[in-house]
């Protein structure tokens, strides 16, 4: 499976040892890497940096050249992919990035399978690549269209609504570790049934909050115990650098012991876009 990083921040903080830690778990993940950081203005397309790659991050110069310089910032999502039926290809690769109907720009990563694809199958065609992810992604931002063109204000709370709801509706029978970020919160959701994403709270140089999220603890031992599991089968959302919000618990955690029924039944992990 893929692995996940994200940093919500209230000030700038410097990623660069985290994400040089992240990316050599490349290594087995070889299949792409991506990174994405925003600055300013929610709305504005320039506030985004995305970069993408179709190859093995520790081999890639262009990651090398990315993390030679400081990434200093309040919101980065990172990934690291490992395909399971698609290529690897730059259009395959997270972070995806969709714009709503009010010009607020979203980024996204994921790690799973959507075995039932019933709610992302009608955007095949409206994707650039043929993941599972980029479909998840543009259907979430039709959610948030759909609650504005019902007449709700754009408020964080219609946002935070809509996504618990669609949220709830992919992880039926789904495996949904989400990592989803709108420039001003970042909102996170996994439903395994063993602990696959974990944050850290700690306060940055310059004393303000912080919080990262990851797959695998980061940090080394000096860090180890200050790493929790993200509260699973709930949506949270972090705005400055500080856990604002948790949904109700849904009832749809993901058993692992289904890929292994899966595989028993002679389905292979290839069978599936990711």
């Amino acid at each position: 499976m893929c692995e996940l990083f994200a940093l919500n921040a209230e000030g700038p903080v410097n990623t660069n040892a985290y994400l040089r830690e992240f990316f050599s778990h490349s290594v087995n993940h070889p299949h792409g890497w991506g990174i994405s950081w925003r600055d300013g203005d929610p709305f504005d397309d320039a506030s985004v940096t995305l970069v993408r790659e179709g190859r093995r991050a520790i081999d890639s110069d262009l990651n090398w050249k990315v993390l030679g310089s400081p990434v200093e910032k309040s919101h980065v999502l990172a990934h690291i992919r490992y395909a399971t039926g698609t290529d690897m290809a730059e259009r395959n690769c997270h972070p995806f990035r969709t714009v709503d109907m009010t010009g607020r720009q979203w980024t996204l990563i994921h790690n799973g399978i959507l075995f039932n694809e019933g709610l992302t199958f009608p955007y095949e065609d409206r994707t650039e690549g043929e993941t599972d992810s980029e479909r998840m992604a543009a259907f979430l931002t039709d959610v948030m269209d759909e609650a504005y063109l019902r007449g709700a204000k754009v408020t964080f709370h219609v946002r935070f609504g809509a996504l618990t709801g669609a949220v709830t509706q992919l992880a039926n029978r789904n495996r949904v570790n989400i990592i989803l970020d709108d420039g001003e919160y970042t909102y996170v959701h996994t439903n395994t049934s063993k602990c696959t994403l974990f944050y850290r709270s700690f306060t940055d140089e310059k004393g303000g909050q912080a919080i990262v999220v990851s797959t695998t603890c980061l940090g080394g031992s000096a860090e180890a115990q200050e790493w929790k599991p993200v509260p699973a089968n709930r949506l949270i959302a972090l705005r400055d650098g500080r856990l604002v919000r948790t949904s109700a618990p849904h009832g749809y955690r993901f058993c692992e012991t289904i890929l292994e029924l899966q595989r028993k039944m002679g389905v292979r992990p290839e069978d599936y876009v990711a």
